[in-house]
């Protein structure tokens, strides 16, 4: 690697100035890089949609899912121009499946989802690192990484407003007497052409997006290895060793250097070989008063004594040996380290951004109802709703007898079934309105009613004007007429339950 031609300065970086480098050299490089994305995006696209002419849902779906395929060949187009060597398209073409095809199904399944992909990609496709090597680069590098994860997470929104503003766009543009689209339908019910529309606001969504994205990622992994490895220091090393002034003044410079770093040498090392002397011309007690006096100065720290438990038992071996699990367990392993890496910064921003928007949701909601909040005021208890009438029957307490269960006793008699049968249900219905503070809409029917009075009434009453109910029902809608004592009992029920007279009647 020819630090020497880097494209950038290299300088520690925190990430987030590297993300920003990133973005500057994907808005140096962007056009190539976008014709790029575009080149491998679009025939996946079109395939797609041939296949799934009538689900095209599935075509973006595809489109999308594959983006780790063609995110490598603009990685490996930027590691080179980087260094100031532009691949031409023939060579681009001939290098991109064996750029794209090292580890593709891993990145296409169980990688898919991991947020660190953009940072760990150059380790896959440019150190060409795969398996247990690949996992211990990249736990090295990624240690105390976590802007990969946020850009993600930043990544995946950006796009998703973009696709936003490209519908807002397209709406917004029409003129009013050709608006033959709405944002309802554009949005919630999609017709085909709305959803082809769609797909062309998803594709150069992640078009635009694709480039910032692996820039970005590569800048952070190229800061990570500044770091790690001090580029900076060896590229000032080779600038400093590069300056020459050509001729016999640069041969000149070259031996009056020599000689002036020969110089310095032999001083250091007489002077070290002096102190060396008088080092060892000191007595024992001389020297280790010196030494004491040298430990007592703050730069030595402190001397500090700890106490602590510890088990010096038998260690427990460790039966088997790792490196020797079988195949299947090693690709569980690879499987679960895809979903599992990263997964927890993905999670705790994921919470964070559900939080502001349930927080957002919440104020929204106080702000809409904040005359009612403010205005609120205990009020007195509402009345009651009782009818009237129900079913045709009058529910007025006047127009029922003082004695109820005498009088259908006494229309029994008479032969007139039916009619005992209407009054002891009016009755019911009207002692339970009284005395059970039961409530019934005007428009109730008569198994609402059975419904609300097992609500509210105690058993013994609810099951009473159950069969009551059902009696009443077919008399008035079957012409079942029930006889003369099954009336008589209910009549003795209705004294039992509910005292024989209705309070206020006359």
């Amino acid at each position: 690697m020819e630090l020497d031609r880097i494209a950038v300065i290299v300088r520690p970086r925190t990430p987030w100035e590297a993300i920003d480098l990133g973005f500057a050299m994907a808005r140096a490089w962007f056009v190539p890089l976008w014709l790029l994305w575009l080149a491998l995006a679009l025939p996946v696209y079109l395939l797609a949609a041939m296949f799934f002419a009538d689900q095209p849902s599935w075509a973006i779906l595809i489109v999308w899912w594959c983006k780790p395929a063609y995110e490598p060949l603009l990685l490996f187009w930027m590691s080179r121009a980087l260094f100031a060597d532009r691949v031409g398209t023939r060579a681009l073409i001939r290098q991109a499946f064996s750029v794209i095809r090292p580890q593709l199904i891993a990145n296409l399944t169980w990688r898919r989802f991991n947020p660190n992909r953009s940072f760990n990609m150059p380790v896959t496709v440019l150190e060409k690192l795969k398996g247990k090597a690949r996992k211990k680069r990249i736990a090295v590098l990624s240690r105390g990484q976590q802007a990969s994860t946020w850009l993600t997470i930043v990544g995946l929104v950006f796009e998703l407003m973009l696709q936003l503003s490209f519908i807002f766009l397209i709406i917004i543009m029409l003129p009013e007497e050709l608006r033959w689209l709405d944002l309802d339908s554009f949005l919630f019910n999609p017709g085909p052409l709305e959803q082809w529309l769609q797909h062309l606001g998803d594709l150069l969504a992640m078009s635009l997006i694709a480039p910032f994205y692996v820039a970005a990622g590569f800048s952070l992994y190229l800061t990570r290895r500044t770091d790690l490895e001090a580029w900076d220091i060896e590229i000032a090393f080779r600038r400093l060793i590069g300056r020459k002034h050509g001729g016999k003044q640069a041969r000149h410079v070259g031996l009056s250097g020599r000689t002036i770093i020969l110089l310095l040498c032999g001083t250091l090392l007489s002077s070290g070989y002096t102190s060396d002397l008088q080092a060892a011309a000191m007595d024992a007690t001389e020297a280790k008063t010196v030494i004491g006096q040298v430990l007592s100065d703050e730069a030595f720290g402190r001397h500090k004594q700890v106490t602590y438990w510890t088990y010096t038992g038998a260690k427990e071996t460790v039966s088997g040996d790792p490196d020797g699990l079988p195949g299947l367990v090693k690709w569980i392993l690879e499987l679960l380290e895809g979903f599992t890496q990263g997964f927890a910064a993905f999670g705790k921003a994921l919470l964070l951004i559900l939080a502001g928007v349930l927080l957002a949701w919440l104020l929204y909601k106080a702000w809409a109802n904040r005359e009612y909040l403010a205005m609120r005021q205990p009020t007195p208890a509402r009345q009651r709703q009782r009818p009237d009438s129900l079913f045709g029957l009058p529910l007025e307490r006047h127009d029922l007898p003082a004695d109820i269960a005498g009088e259908c006793r006494s229309l029994l008699r008479q032969g007139e079934v039916r009619g005992a049968l209407s009054l002891l249900y009016r009755g019911v219905l009207v002692a339970l309105l009284e005395h059970d503070q039961l409530e019934i809409p005007d428009s109730a029917t008569e198994r609402e009613c059975v419904e609300r009075v097992r609500a509210v009434c105690p058993a013994a009453e609810s099951a009473y004007f159950a069969r009551l109910t059902g009696l009443w029902i077919g008399a008035a809608y079957d012409h079942q007429t029930p006889d003369e004592q099954q009336m008589t009992g209910l009549c003795g029920e209705w004294e039992r339950l509910f005292g024989g007279v209705t309070d206020g009647a006359h």
